[in-house]
Order: C-alpha cells, then sequence, then structure tokens
C-alpha cells in the first residue's frame, strides 16, 4: 500500500497553488489523524480534490446552521457524497408494516433533561462499517438499552440481524419493525462475542445460544413531546432521519435551515433530551464509531421535526413489566 501523506513533500510546490495553506495543514493532519492510505499519487490528488469540495459544503452549513452545531473535518471528509451515502446510509423511508401497534398515550410537555447513559445502561457507540446495517445497529441497540434499562447489562449479535434476519441483503437496507417482528419469532439475539460484527453479509449460522429477546414493539404518535416522555419513563427510542450535515458534524446542537423531514435514509437511537436550555435538544447514538461526532453520539434541536426525527418512532418492549431497576438521570 502507499501511504499518503509521504507524497506532501513532493506536492507542496504546486498544491499551494490550489489549496490555501491552511487548507492543505488540514488535509495533512487529517492524514495522520485518521490513518488514510492512498494506493497512488492519482488517487492521493483525487482525494485531496474531493476534501477541498467537502471543506465549501461544511462552510456553507456553518453559515446556515441555526443551532450551535459545528461542522468541518470528519473522517469521512475524503469521500463523495455518493460513497457516503452508500456505504454509510440506507433508504429507509417506508411505510411500516400494518401490524405495528400505535401507542396511544397523552402526556404533558416534559420538563428539565434525561440522558441515560449517565446510567450507564447505553453501550458506546459502535461502526456498521462500509454496510448499509443502521436499521440493524439502531434495533438492536435499542433492546440493548430496554433491558439494560431492566438491569440486565447485554451485547447482543447485530451480524446475525445482518445475515440471518428479514432484510435480503443486510447490508442495503431493512425495516426496523420487521426486524423486531422477526426477533420475536426467532426467540432472541445471541451475544455479540458469539456472532461477532464483520459489516458485510454472511452465510446465516444457526446457533441456539440465544441470550435475549423482546415481548413486543410500538410505534410512537408523530409528536416529540410523548417521544420525549415514553424516552424518560420507558427508555431508548428508534428514529429514522434525513441525515442531511450529518457527514460534517462535530458537535453541538443541529439546527439546519433547511432539511426535508420526508427524505429519511438512516436509522439512529434516541437516548435522551434536554429541555431546559435555550437550544433543547435530542441525544442520539449513531452507528458510525466513537471517533465521529460527540463520541459517536449526535444533538438535534428538539420541537421542529428536524430531519424528521418524529416521523416514525418505534421501540421495542423487552419485558411486560412495568418495574424498572434505573431512572433516567438529568
Amino acid at each position: 500500500m502507499y501511504l499518503a501523506f509521504p507524497l506532501l513533500s513532493a506536492l507542496c510546490i504546486f498544491i499551494p497553488m490550489v489549496l490555501g495553506n491552511t487548507e492543505l495543514e488540514q488535509f495533512e493532519t487529517f492524514i495522520k489523524q485518521f490513518n488514510k492510505v492512498y494506493k497512488n499519487e492519482e488517487e492521493y490528488q483525487y482525494r485531496l480534490s474531493v476534501f477541498r469540495a467537502n471543506l465549501n459544503t461544511a462552510r456553507r452549513l456553518q453559515e446556515e446552521e441555526l443551532g450551535t452545531a459545528k461542522y468541518g473535518v470528519t473522517k469521512f471528509s475524503d469521500l463523495t457524497d455518493e460513497e457516503f451515502t452508500r456505504n454509510f446510509l440506507t433508504d429507509v423511508d417506508d411505510v411500516p408494516p400494518n401490524n405495528v401497534k400505535p401507542l396511544k398515550v397523552e402526556a404533558a410537555p416534559v420538563k428539565g433533561s434525561c440522558d441515560w447513559r449517565k446510567a450507564g445502561v447505553i453501550s458506546q457507540a459502535k461502526s456498521q462499517g462500509k454496510c448499509g446495517s443502521c436499521w440493524a445497529f439502531a434495533a438492536v441497540g435499542n433492546i440493548e438499552a430496554q433491558w439494560a434499562i431492566l438491569g440486565h447489562s447485554v451485547n447482543l449479535s447485530v451480524q446475525q440481524l445482518v445475515d440471518c434476519g428479514p432484510s435480503k441483503n443486510g447490508c442495503k437496507g431493512g425495516k426496523v419493525e420487521e426486524a423486531f417482528k422477526w426477533l420475536i419469532k426467532q426467540n432472541g439475539l445471541v451475544s455479540e462475542k458469539v456472532y461477532p460484527y464483520k459489516a458485510e453479509v454472511q452465510k446465516c449460522k444457526k446457533i441456539n445460544s440465544v441470550k435475549t429477546t423482546i415481548k413486543d414493539y410500538i410505534s410512537l404518535p408523530k409528536n416529540e413531546e410523548v417521544m420525549a416522555h415514553f424516552v424518560k419513563v420507558n427508555g431508548t427510542v428508534v428514529v429514522r432521519i434525513n441525515s442531511t450535515g450529518l457527514k460534517h458534524y462535530k458537535r453541538g446542537v443541529i439546527h439546519p435551515t433547511s432539511c426535508d423531514p420526508k427524505k429519511l435514509n438512516h436509522a439512529v437511537v434516541i437516548v435522551g433530551y434536554s429541555k431546559d436550555v435555550k437550544d433543547p435538544y435530542w441525544i442520539i447514538k449513531n452507528s458510525w464509531g466513537s471517533t465521529w461526532g460527540e463520541s459517536g453520539f449526535f444533538r438535534f434541536y428538539f420541537g421542529k421535526n428536524i430531519c424528521g426525527v418524529a416521523e416514525k418512532p418505534v421501540s421495542a418492549i423487552a419485558s411486560k413489566t412495568k418495574k424498572k431497576k434505573f431512572h433516567c438521570p438529568a
């Protein structure tokens, strides 16, 4: 393999005429930080041009941002939008199955904050790799958290769902509701240790050592106050979102000027919220690893259905009991 950054000494004579010194320094730092490797000089120069285009997009997002979000260089900064979409997103803009049970609840507006991470029931953000398996990570993350809140810490296999679940190709997308339905029929998932993640579709392995299952699953109303009440009382919620801007996201509360709430292409897990602040927000767990965003998490502005966060909320029900070992910390 050909390391990217040794080429800099040979290219510095003419690169500054194409990129500003600051941009060149950013690219050098980017290469070292994320251990980027390019096979030859041609690919190096191509990625350099893509990096510059992504910087321009990040600057535009920053200028248009209404919240506190900061955009800039991320581990995806040498990928085109097409590459990023193909490898890390999926089409989740579909109609949930008719048999999903709706949650009928009237909830008063919540106050304060809730962060299930502080209770130690949310695992660190995992990485889906170059596989459109966000739906599986969201479903499994939701189930893990629901059981952890009941006092049973589990680390479940996403790969089993990718290989054996209801999707014909688990790296090309899937439906969270169908994943829950399949899990109930199969009587659950095995552990991550028994069936580790490979970021590619493999032949389904028949393993009988089931670790955890779920009793049911429900859909929530398209109402952020009801969603917040459910998060506080019951735990996490899976949502489908428009991922606009996340490729360049570094930290802060995302409140874009434009983000179509109907173009949903990513599944994630709400793990908390904060209301009594200038910019109220959702706390959301992603599946792009801990080196992205806020240690793998990000925040959406609360109350305006930002990027479709309230369009299709759903959650597994780990147990019919209402007893909880933990309460959501502020």
